[in-house]
C-alpha cells in the first residue's frame, strides 16, 4: 500500500478548505454539509473528485463479516457517529524500517495469520471488513508509528488461534464510539491527498458540532478490495466524552424555547432551540439564574462568576477576523497552553462589540467559557493574543434568534434583533448599557435547530464604567 502522508494533518484541517461532492445519507450513513457539497463541485483534478462510496449494507454480511456496530443519533452534518462493539482483533505494528512497504508487509503478516500459515492451529479464518489502520500523531501532528488490524469473525471470538509470528498479537478492544466520514475511490490505493482531504473535512465537522475527539490517532477503515470499481473507505477519529443527544422542537412551546413571552407586535418566525436542551446535554454552559422580567419580548438572567478565555477580534484579519479569533481560542482549549491541557468545548461562544457615542463599533472581543474545574487554576495561554478573564456575576437582558443559516444577512439580522431588544427594554423601563452589544452563539449557524442571543448588560447608571 502507499504510505499515508499524515504529516501536518491536523495542523491544517481546521483552517484549509477542501472540495468534494456529496452523497445520500443512506449511502454515507450521515447527512453531508452543504458547504462541503458546494466546494466539491469545483474539483477539476480527476484523482481528487469525490466518489460515492459503496453502502455498508452491500458489504457487511454480503462480502464478509463486519464487527457489530450501532449508528447513533446524529443531528450534525459532515460525519457519522457509530458505536463499535467490544471484540477481538488481530493486530501488528507498522515497522518504519520497512519504508514504503510497511503497509504491505503489515497486511501480509495479518493475512498469513488468517490464512492458517501464521497461527498455531493452521486454521483458515475468513477475511472480514474493514482493514483498520491507526496512525499515531505526536504533539505537532507528525506521524509517530502506527498499527494495522483485522477483526476476528464471530466463530473465533471466544478462542482465536495464537499467532506464530511474534510481531502479531490478539487484542481485546472495548466498546468505542467513533466519528467517521465515508468516500469511494477509483483506483488501486487511495492517494495521501484524498485521505488528508477527508480527515480535514472530518475534523472541521466535529469541531463545528462542538464535539471532541482523540486527535492523536488518525484511523482509516478500508471495506473493499483495492482497485474494485465500487469501494468504501472511512476516515475516523475516536470520540472523546461523547453524549447521546436527541432534540424534538415540538416538545417545547414558543415561550419555553425562547425563555420568555414574546410581545404580540413581533410575530413568530423560526422557533429557537431551547437553551435547556443544549446546556448540560451536548455541552457545558456557565451557571445562570433566570430572573423575572418587567415586560415582554426579552428574558433576564444572572450569569454567575467564572473564568473565560478571551481574545480581541482584530480588524487587521479582515474578513477572516472572526474565524481567526475563534481559532486562537480553540487552539487554547485544544492544548496550546502552558500545561498542554485539553479542555472541553463549552457554549455559548460570546462576542462583545464595544460601541462609541454614535453606536459604531470601536473594538470587538470573543470569549469561551472555561469549565468549573479550571476556574481555580486555568492553564496559562501560550498565545500572547489570548488571555484568561475573571468575570463577576452579571445580569443581562437577552432576545433569542432562531432563523440563522448560511444564507442569512448576518449584519441585518443582528441589527434587527438589537433594535427590537432596545425597543422592548425601553418600554419595560429596564436600565441597560447601550454601548456594548453582546452576541451568544449556542449552535452552528445553518445546521439544525438554531439558538443565538442578542444581549445587553443591566446598567446601574450610578456606576460609571
Amino acid at each position: 500500500m502507499r504510505t499515508l502522508t499524515l504529516t501536518l494533518l491536523l495542523a491544517t484541517v481546521l483552517v484549509a478548505a477542501a472540495k468534494s461532492k456529496g452523497g445520500s445519507r443512506t449511502t454515507l450513513g450521515y447527512r453531508e454539509c452543504k458547504d462541503i457539497k458546494d466546494d466539491y463541485r469545483n474539483i477539476k483534478e480527476k484523482g481528487m473528485k469525490w466518489v460515492k462510496p459503496k453502502p455498508l449494507s452491500a458489504i457487511c454480511g454480503v462480502d464478509g463479516e463486519c464487527p457489530d456496530v450501532e449508528e447513533l443519533a446524529n443531528g450534525h452534518c459532515g460525519f457519522g457517529i457509530r458505536e463499535l462493539a467490544a471484540g477481538k482483533w488481530v493486530s501488528t505494528e507498522l515497522d518504519e524500517s520497512d519504508g514504503d512497504q510497511k503497509y504491505n508487509r503489515a497486511f501480509m503478516r495479518l493475512f498469513s495469520y488468517i490464512s492458517g500459515t501464521g497461527n498455531d492451529q493452521g486454521v483458515n479464518i475468513p477475511m472480514t471488513s474493514p482493514v483498520v489502520t491507526q496512525t499515531n500523531l505526536d504533539e505537532n501532528y507528525q506521524q509517530n508509528g502506527g498499527s494495522m488490524h483485522f477483526y476476528i469473525p464471530t466463530e473465533f471470538q471466544e478462542n482465536p488461534p495464537n499467532p506464530t509470528n511474534e510481531d502479531v498479537e490478539i487484542e481485546d478492544w472495548d466498546d468505542v464510539i467513533v466519528y467517521y466520514r465515508a468516500f469511494g475511490y477509483k483506483g488501486l490505493y487511495v492517494s495521501p491527498e484524498v485521505w488528508k482531504r477527508e480527515f480535514g473535512h472530518l475534523a472541521r465537522s466535529i469541531v463545528a458540532a462542538g464535539l471532541s475527539s482523540d486527535w492523536s490517532r488518525a484511523i482509516t477503515g478500508t471495506f473493499t478490495q483495492p482497485g474494485v470499481s465500487d469501494q468504501r473507505h472511512e476516515a475516523m477519529f475516536v470520540a472523546r466524552g461523547h453524549y447521546s443527544y436527541y432534540y424534538e422542537p415540538s416538545e417545547y412551546s414558543w415561550n419555553d424555547a425562547r425563555g420568555y413571552k414574546e410581545c404580540k407586535r413581533y410575530p413568530n418566525t423560526v422557533k429557537p432551540k431551547a437553551v435547556e436542551s443544549a446546556c448540560g446535554n451536548y455541552a457545558q454552559c456557565p451557571a445562570v439564574e433566570d430572573m423575572a422580567s418587567n415586560g415582554c419580548g426579552y428574558g433576564t438572567r444572572d450569569i454567575k462568576a467564572g473564568s473565560w478565555a478571551s481574545t480581541d477580534i482584530l480588524a487587521s484579519d479582515g474578513d477572516d477576523r472572526y474565524v481567526s479569533a475563534f481559532m486562537r481560542l480553540f487552539n487554547y482549549i485544544r492544548g496550546e497552553n502552558e500545561d498542554s491541557q485539553e479542555i472541553e468545548m463549552t457554549i455559548p461562544v460570546i462576542t462583545k462589540s464595544y460601541l462609541d457615542e454614535n453606536y459604531e463599533e470601536k473594538k470587538a472581543t470573543m470569549h469561551f467559557y472555561l469549565p468549573p474545574e479550571f476556574h481555580e487554576n486555568p492553564p496559562a495561554p501560550t498565545d500572547d493574543l489570548v488571555e484568561i478573564e475573571e468575570w463577576v456575576d452579571t445580569v443581562v437582558f437577552y432576545r433569542t434568534v432562531g432563523d440563522y443559516d448560511e444564507n442569512s444577512d448576518v449584519k441585518a439580522l443582528w441589527e434587527k434583533e438589537f433594535t427590537i431588544l432596545v425597543d422592548v427594554l425601553e418600554k419595560a423601563e429596564e436600565s441597560f448599557y447601550p454601548y456594548m452589544a453582546v452576541t451568544a452563539t449556542f449552535t452552528r449557524p445553518g445546521y439544525g435547530q438554531q439558538r443565538h442571543e442578542a444581549i445587553f448588560l443591566q446598567w446601574d447608571e450610578e456606576e460609571e464604567e
